[in-house]
């Protein structure tokens, strides 16, 4: 008489018993992993720095100053043509134009066009416009230069270089 070996419940025939368990305790970890999945939590801080930042745009300004005897003689000269600019800023603090002199014709700067007259020396120098949000400003700048007491009537390259920076 030959006997049929009957598999057993949770075994498949010719696998071990350990391989079956290890299968069953497999199933059970990713059934508990797929039913847990939606409990999980975790926590992620993220932070944004947006540095400050400034842009200038010169819209119109003169490529050229002319100087004249009457104006050699008063010891300085009016620009009249407004230097149109637009400045945009993201810092809340506001932002700070230089204003650098690029000839040595040039001794004091005084600037209007910013609320109240600037006067700057012969190095230039710094004006500071404050707010408290980014924002886009159109300025409208007019400029009485200081003349060295040598200066030759003629026609010379604009003597003036603008920059912004934010003031953080």
């Amino acid at each position: 008489m030959h006997k049929s070996r009957q598999p057993t419940l949770g075994r498949p025939a010719g696998r071990p018993a350990g391989a079956c368990r290890l299968a069953a305790t497999l199933f059970g970890l990713c059934a508990s992993a797929t039913l847990n999945a939606g409990e999980t939590h975790a926590t992620l801080n993220v932070t944004i720095t947006v540095p400050p930042m400034t842009r200038l745009e010169v819209l119109s300004q003169a490529s050229t100053l002319q100087i004249t005897a009457e104006d050699r003689q008063r010891g300085y000269v009016d620009v009249s043509e407004p230097t149109r600019l637009s400045v945009y800023s993201n810092d809340r603090k506001g932002f700070a134009l230089e204003v650098l002199p690029m000839s040595p014709l040039i001794t004091a700067i005084a600037v209007r066009g910013m609320g109240a007259e600037a006067d700057l020396g012969a190095s230039g120098g710094r004006i500071v416009e404050r707010w408290d949000r980014p924002q886009a400003t159109a300025l409208a700048l007019t400029f009485r230069l200081a003349l060295a007491p040598a200066t030759v009537p003629g026609v010379y390259a604009w003597p003036l270089h603008l920059a912004v920076e934010p003031l953080s």
